[in-house]
């Protein structure tokens, strides 16, 4: 007798937290005959977590969308928590593409931290623990909020566009809220944080070359596009606003990396000051990220995108790939583009080169690719962090390229909230952001001209902090980038170019001027793919070497023969044969010219093109943060930057408050930093400058600077048919206040009032961005408050009376309310119109107020 046996089979799902990983186990019939409790249900829809096999198109959301399916989070890593309406068939989920659906577990939507002991200091509220609550993204935030009122809770702060509640709750409230259904996801508060994205453009000097100084350099990269390669859809949010194209962005299903990248690259600041990008006025591009890199080229010559900015990996110490090769020939045939990536975030890994852990671990073959940029990353203090890759190159070359701050850095993230980021995919788009300001110099500087960006990618290099060893090491490269130092080079025209054959050598003049501690000079040049297979990625090599009276000064050259102590090595001096860079440098030079020699030693492939940069150090301090026009607040916490040429002396760092008379000591540093913390006096000062000093030499800022608080408490007040009035709290020492509101790209100005409130022209049906900052007697402004958002809904509250505005024949015309009734004896039309502190009308014969 033949026995039969049915095997009913399960499907284990995986579920990647950051708490662990979470598998669930799941029967195919229960996927159709799922329960729904009437608990669950919220406004006749209900949640579920559901997971695909493959990974979706933009048809398959179009598709979802038309059948009442909302997706609304993604968790890795190909789950979804969607949101179903009750007379949904969930059968059909299966035509769509799910293979699972279930229960949203609880472990989703809590952080486990919640519930360890002791708690961080900062999240303890008495006996209450202070808690985010983010809610489903498709849930009435206002009804939820009345729910939340019967809750045993102390409100902190509410987000209707964001959708967060930050309270302080209960251990016990803690586990309803969990339970809730309209709750996403519940963790403590974050803990009190410096603004990491601030010093990181200071860092970087960024600050230095987009000033608030009366005809100060205003380079921001507006004219200029770069495409951010990422992880989807970038946003909402209005640090964006009229910057960004994104159409061919497919989906949006594996996170929030990609917008902390653009906003480290290009975010305006918009909602908050504090943390606005390098470059604010970039067009952003945001493309998929694919491992192959397509379509910049494409993108180059369509759109004029110059630069493109990704922080992915694709394997460690790859090699010299074919996909290096791709990107060093895309900038090859297309000049002016270049490519900037992470350098990765495995400092501690055995990648292969031979010299143990901590060596040639760059993530990713294109990153070794000789014309393009690949990046440390930094503290905000300038040091290494250490999970930032080290090189080699796979054969012995320089990598990474540059250092810059990503440790740390607040950023954007979606639904107008910022969110911190770290590691290189944070330090590339900051360097980004600075190739964008330099690429708007040089065009502001040259009729116009689009400069190569081999000659730009040079003058960061040549102009770069030197952290670490003496000349270039493995770990910072060329060192931590200098954006005021850059865009010297290009103002004085410390450069020029030329193309050189095998075997021919050009000679150049330098003339070296008085007082100069230290001369850099650099030969770059934009270097022809190679073809993987060879052992070495140099195909056109050029030599530089310096001579005066007889003496010859060499390049710096670094050891790479695969152990740790040669890679440790200070550079040395010597021919280099391997880089397609080159960099002399002369300490206490003399007041004479040096005789610069380029010779062509092998190239294969000529002509070739080469730029030859310099700078020159002199003894000198250059205080770049806070250089002068700035709103500081009090009691923040500031970084203080300056450069200076190398000294054995410390520095003394102070300020003053009275135009010089008298000046306060903040501290003294050693020679080696260039950084120093202060907290700024809980005071108003109107005329402040920061002043470094060592020995004889010193610096101040450029220009005042104001100590001066926001406003306070700033609201909507009351809303009329065609104004809405908005009111904040006085502030110390302020003589007037300025009132913007979101424009076509950034918050603009829309008026200035001694008055602690102001009409803002506008539909009341219309969202509203706006925000206040005080004005000083002098004229500086302040920092402004972060951006508050009227959503259109509020009902009217017009002082002028509610029946009035109910009338019918009264209309609002964009900032005009039109009054219209032929029966009467009068004119067609009244107009009335508003100012800051006015209403007035006419009828075409009079006016009135």
């Amino acid at each position: 007798m033949a026995c039969c046996f049915t095997t009913l089979q399960f499907s284990a799902q995986l579920v990647s937290l950051k708490s662990g990983d979470l598998f669930i186990s799941k029967t195919p019939d229960d996927f159709e005959n799922i329960n729904i409790e009437k608990s669950e249900i919220v406004s006749n829809r209900y949640y579920r977590i559901a997971s695909v096999s493959k990974v979706p198109n933009k048809l398959f959301f179009d598709s979802l969308l038309s059948s009442g399916i909302k997706i609304l989070e993604f968790i890795p890593p190909k789950n979804y928590i969607i949101s179903i309406p009750i007379e949904f068939d969930v059968g059909q989920l299966k035509s769509y593409g799910f293979n699972y659906l279930d229960k949203i577990p609880l472990a989703v939507k809590y952080d486990p931290i919640l519930f360890e002991s002791p708690l961080p200091d900062w999240a303890i509220d008495g006996d209450l623990i202070k808690v985010a609550i983010l809610l489903m993204q498709d849930v009435d935030y206002s009804l939820f909020i009345q729910k939340f009122s019967q809750i045993q809770a102390r409100t902190i702060e509410t987000n209707s566009y964001a959708k967060i509640i930050r309270a302080s709750v209960s251990i016990s409230t803690i586990q309803k809220l969990i339970e809730m259904p309209e709750v996403c996801y519940i963790s403590l508060v974050s803990p009190p944080a410096v603004p990491e994205d601030t010093k990181g453009r200071s860092l970087h000097r960024s600050n230095a070359i987009y000033t608030n100084i009366p005809n100060g350099r205003r380079y921001d990269g507006t004219g200029v596009s770069i495409a951010v390669n990422d992880d989807g859809f970038v946003g909402p949010h209005i640090d964006f606003q009229g910057r960004m194209e994104q159409n061919t962005v497919s989906n949006d299903f594996t996170g929030d990396h990609g917008d902390m990248v653009a906003g480290i690259l290009g975010g305006a600041g918009n909602l908050n000051p504090m943390y606005e990008g390098m470059a604010k006025g970039v067009k952003m591009h945001i493309r998929q990220y694919y491992g192959s890199l397509p379509g910049s080229v494409q993108l180059h010559q369509d759109s004029g995108v110059m630069l493109f900015s990704s922080s992915y990996g694709n394997g460690c110490n790859a090699g010299y790939t074919s996909l290096t090769r791709q990107v060093d020939q895309e900038i090859r045939l297309n000049p002016s583009l270049i490519q900037v990536f992470s350098c990765g975030n495995s400092g501690s890994s055995n990648c292969g080169y031979g010299a143990g852990s901590g060596w040639g671990n760059i993530t990713g073959g294109h990153k070794q690719g000789k014309n393009v940029i690949a990046t440390a990353n930094l503290l905000n203090n300038g040091n290494i962090v250490n999970s930032s890759s080290r090189g080699p190159a796979s054969d012995g070359r320089i990598k990474p390229d540059l250092a810059a701050n990503g440790n740390g850095q607040i950023s954007t993230d979606p639904f107008n909230v910022y969110a911190s980021g770290s590691g290189t995919s944070a330090a590339a788009p900051g360097v980004s952001g600075v190739l964008a300001q330099l690429y708007q110099a040089y065009r502001d500087l040259n009729n116009g001209v689009t400069p190569e960006s081999g000659f730009l990618k040079a003058a960061l290099l040549n102009t770069a902090e030197d952290y670490g060893n003496v000349g270039p090491d493995f770990t910072y490269g060329w060192g931590r980038i200098n954006a005021y130092r850059a865009v010297r080079t290009l103002e004085k025209k410390q450069y020029l170019d030329s193309t050189i054959i095998q075997g021919q050598t050009h000679l150049h003049q330098i003339n070296v001027p008085a007082n100069v501690k230290e001369m850099k000079v650099m030969i770059y040049w934009i270097d022809r793919e190679a073809l993987p297979s060879s052992s070495k990625a140099l195909v056109n090599d050029i030599d530089l070497k310096i001579t005066k009276d007889g003496t010859d000064y060499f390049p710096w050259v670094l050891n790479s023969t695969p152990n740790s102590s040669s890679l440790s090595l200070p550079a040395s001096t010597g021919y280099d044969h391997l880089n397609n860079m080159e960099q002399v440098t002369i300490y206490n030079p003399l007041n004479d010219s040096y005789q610069i020699e380029v010779s062509g030693f092998n190239i294969p492939f000529g002509p070739q093109k080469y730029f030859l940069l310099y700078e020159f150090i002199y003894d000198e301090i250059t205080v770049t943060y806070p250089i002068g026009g700035e709103g500081l607040h009090p009691f923040d916490v500031e970084f203080i930057h300056w450069d200076p040429n190398f000294d054995t002396l410390p520095f003394n760092i102070s300020y003053t408050t009275d135009n010089g008379q008298t000046w306060k000591a903040i501290g003294t540093v050693n020679a080696e930093d260039r950084i120093k913390i202060w907290q700024v006096p809980n005071q108003h000062f109107d005329e402040v400058k920061i002043k470094v000093e060592r020995g004889s030499i010193s610096d101040e800022s450029d220009d005042y600077f104001t100590i001066i608080k926001d406003p306070d408490y700033l609201s909507v007040d009351s809303v009329c048919l065609c104004y809405v009035t908005i009111t904040w709290d006085s502030v110390p020492g302020a003589d007037r206040y300025e009132v913007m509101v979101l424009g076509d790209k950034f918050m603009d100005s829309i008026g200035q009032t001694k008055e602690t409130f102001y009409r803002i022209p506008h539909n009341y049906n219309d969202d509203l961005w706006y925000t206040v900052r005080a004005i000083n007697r002098n004229g500086t402004k302040g920092r402004r408050q972060v951006a508050k958002f009227y959503n259109g809904n509020t009902a009217l509250n017009c002082s002028y009376g509610s029946n009035f505005e109910s009338d019918d024949r009264v209309r609002c015309v964009g900032s005009i309310l039109k009054f219209e009734d032929k029966s009467l004896g009068c004119p067609d039309t009244w107009n009335w119109s508003f100012s800051p502190n006015t209403v007035s009308f006419e009828n075409g014969t009079s006016s009135s107020s």
